[in-house]
């Protein structure tokens, strides 16, 4: 099922405006910056960039950002916002780079969209386009989080619409699949539905090692906290060995 290929459009930005927030945009590019011990000039990649609020902030600070997507909606937004900053639509799996990056990062759980090959393609053509020693930053929901916490059934707003998420989680697979209903004025106006594939720590530490990495650490938060079974998040740093 290949949800995410347009799934990603208005609808979606509408539901995530809540995290456009400048404060918390902020924080998450402060965090980004200390985790990868990023310096003034410096090429960083963001991938799945999604509407480039980190991507933006990053190049304020004086990085030389390019932020790649596949949701031609969101390269669209980010296009409109920033000008100064290179937006690329392009597939993770295939990314269109020389090995030129001192640093990248996927964040807000933007990895485990496809198959288990295909993911590890990714984590491989994020290695590939790495300068060598750059580091990588992998920001994911964390699994033991999500088993200990699953709910069926959730509601949550965002900008003028209403979202009912129905989960199941495959022990399988080790997929969450989610069904959406998006209300407005007590009506639906669409539906979609979504499949990602969630990593147990080892597991993605494994497919890192294969595709080149060496993993550097693991936190649980934005604030570089260790990484713990009830963290909230899985971070992971990776060097290109």
């Amino acid at each position: 099922m290949e949800w995410w290929k347009d799934y990603f459009d208005e609808v979606y930005f509408r539901l995530y405006q809540g995290l456009e927030k400048v404060e918390i945009v902020q924080r998450e590019v402060d965090f980004i910056e200390r985790a990868l011990e990023l310096e003034k000039g410096m090429m960083v990649l963001d991938i799945a960039c999604g509407s480039g609020r980190h991507v933006i902030e990053l190049e304020k600070r004086g990085y030389e950002v390019i932020g790649i997507d596949y949701s031609g909606y969101l390269i669209s937004v980010a296009k409109r916002r920033s000008e100064k900053v290179k937006w690329v639509r392009g597939d993770m799996r295939n990314l269109p780079f020389k090995e030129y990056f001192d640093a990248a990062y996927i964040f807000f759980t933007a990895f485990g969209y496809f198959q288990d090959e295909e993911n590890l393609k990714t984590l491989m053509e994020v290695n590939r386009v790495l300068k060598k020693e750059g580091k990588f930053l992998l920001e994911l929901i964390n699994p033991f989080w999500v088993l200990d916490r699953f709910q069926r059934r959730m509601w949550f707003e965002g900008e003028g619409i209403l979202c009912l998420e129905e989960n199941e989680f495959d022990l399988h697979s080790m997929r969450v699949h989610s069904k959406r209903k998006i209300m407005k004025d007590g009506k639906v106006v669409d539906e979609r539905e979504h499949s990602i594939r969630i990593y147990l720590p080892g597991e993605l530490s494994f497919l890192l090692n294969l595709s080149g990495f060496i993993v550097k650490n693991l936190y649980g938060d934005h604030s570089l906290s260790p990484f713990e079974r009830n963290s909230r998040r899985l971070i992971i740093l990776a060097e290109k060995g």
